[in-house]
């Protein structure tokens, strides 16, 4: 059995549709399936084979896509190796812990250690250390211009809106197409690749701003066969798909997809971890998306027990089947098994460079960015005044009307924007025993303190928001309080 292993570098942001309850968002994956890249493929060979129309009748295109090779998916590259789906049996400490630096996998662990958290995702294991990698996404918005009028126009007349979101382009994932290395050959012949490399669109919006990406194909080389352990333990590489598509159970899926087609009287399932997924696919030259189909995770592992000691021939009989794929819809990557050997594993740390801040940012910087959080302190200024301000209705009504002298005040505040300055007007303003200094010493603010004991300094703001620019609260306030008191403080 050999191998083709190809790397994709995303050239522009790619979108790989996921399954999500949102209508204003399309989410995706981290990774590209077996079943895209056998379609990218696939149709790059019906362009330059001009099989368009005429691909299920081609005997070289049959042997190729739906029978002789395996198109396993492109997974994140961590350290320049392909990630896997890390096995669904490993946990790690909680951070913070005594045992911070140690993974434990139930699969063989006899007695669990408590506090433990799953550790999910991708990852490669290197020297004991556990390596995971991140991929970077990104969410855009767009305006919605899907009627004809809209697309003239070139833009969205109900102003509809969705969201996608992104896998960053600079990113690369490896893949592996496995087969007969003379159809391996045949594959990349037909594909008439301009060196070693080839540019293709994938994913959704793969023609617009989306999806541009490289493919790069390694030399053709040998499966290697792993050495087995007295214990065999299996993991998922890709979901496994049942063939009579009737998923009860991991037990009774992996009893009728794996034991039965290696042998009942030698095998059977021990312990297992694992877990369900939906798989959905859209067919593109049907236009169509395929039934939704339930599986048995990637990731999921369980230990294969046997009822004597395995010969050479029998082990090798079992690697060429995982190879070969359990379940059905192989041909797409599904029912892939690699030996998992349970060791003491440690969680690398995070090796990605930090990203460094600018050490000095320019002075139009600075300027664009005062303007920006200014703006933001005077919409909140503005906010705070106008619910301060809804609570002087029953004072309204006790006071009588106060629109001039709520208007008063907004006139010394424009006037005289500083607290200083409006100390300073304050005191030529009051006269002892006007109706003014009574208004002004009587009416009390939300928090408790009179109108004059803040507008002096004696009393602080209501709001205790050290971002809150005095001169707009205090004008928000009065203008309000003023339209408040023309409606005699009841809002009719």
């Amino acid at each position: 059995m050999r191998q083709l292993t190809y790397t994709i570098r995303t050239l522009s942001p790619v979108v790989m549709s996921a399954m999500s309850n949102s209508t204003v968002m399309t989410s995706t994956h981290s990774e590209f399936s077996g079943s895209i890249m056998r379609g990218v493929l696939a149709s790059r060979y019906v362009e330059i084979k001009n099989l368009i129309g005429a691909a299920h009748s081609d005997s070289d295109f049959l042997r190729l896509f739906y029978d002789g090779l395996k198109f396993l998916p492109a997974t994140p590259v961590c350290g320049g190796e392909r990630s896997f789906v890390l096995p669904l049996s490993l946990q790690k400490a909680k951070a913070g812990s005594e045992d911070e630096d140690r993974v434990q996998d139930l699969l063989t662990e006899l007695k669990p250690t408590q506090g433990y958290k799953s550790l999910r995702g991708y990852g490669v294991v290197v020297d004991g250390n556990v390596k995971m990698p991140s991929v970077e996404k990104n969410i855009l918005m767009h305006m919605s211009r899907s009627s004809e009028g809209e697309r003239l126009m070139g833009r969205s007349v109900e102003g509809q809106i969705f969201n996608y979101e992104s896998i960053s382009a600079g990113q690369e994932f490896k893949g592996v197409i496995i087969g007969d290395g003379e159809l391996l050959q045949q594959l990349l012949d037909g594909l008439n690749i301009d060196g070693n490399e080839m540019i293709a669109q994938i994913g959704r919006s793969r023609f617009t701003q989306y999806g541009r990406c490289r493919i790069t194909f390694d030399e053709i080389s040998d499966v290697l066969m792993p050495t087995v352990g007295k214990k065999i333990y299996l993991r998922l590489e890709t979901p496994l798909l049942s063939t009579n598509d009737l998923f009860v159970s991991a037990d009774d899926v992996l009893s009728t997809e794996v034991v039965q087609t290696l042998g009942n009287d030698i095998f059977s399932i021990g312990k297992i971890f694992g877990a369900v997924v939906e798989i959905e696919n859209f067919i593109v030259p049907w236009s169509m998306k395929r039934p939704r189909v339930m599986a048995l995770a990637a990731g999921s592992v369980f230990e294969l027990e046997t009822s004597r000691p395995l010969s050479d021939v029998e082990i090798e009989k079992l690697f060429n089947a995982c190879v070969k794929g359990f379940g059905a819809r192989t041909e797409e990557g599904f029912g892939q098994l690699r030996l998992w050997k349970p060791a003491p594993l440690i969680p690398a740390k995070n090796d990605r460079p930090s990203k460094r801040k600018p050490v000095e940012l320019s002075q139009l910087t600075l300027d664009i960015k005062k303007k920006i959080l200014r703006k933001r302190f005077l919409e909140q200024s503005r906010i705070y005044a106008l619910k301060d301000a809804e609570l002087l209705r029953p004072q309204l009504r006790h006071f009588g009307n106060l629109t001039h002298f709520f208007g008063r005040l907004d006139a010394i505040i424009r006037n005289n924007p500083a607290p200083a300055a409006v100390k300073e007007r304050l005191d030529i303003e009051i006269r002892d025993g006007s109706l003014f200094e009574d208004h002004i010493k009587n009416i009390k603010m939300s928090n408790g303190s009179s109108i004059f004991d803040v507008l002096t300094g004696a009393a602080p703001l209501p709001y205790e928001d050290g971002n809150i620019i005095f001169s707009e609260y205090m004008q928000t306030y009065f203008r309000f309080a003023r339209k408040l008191a023309a409606e005699g403080g009841d809002g009719r």
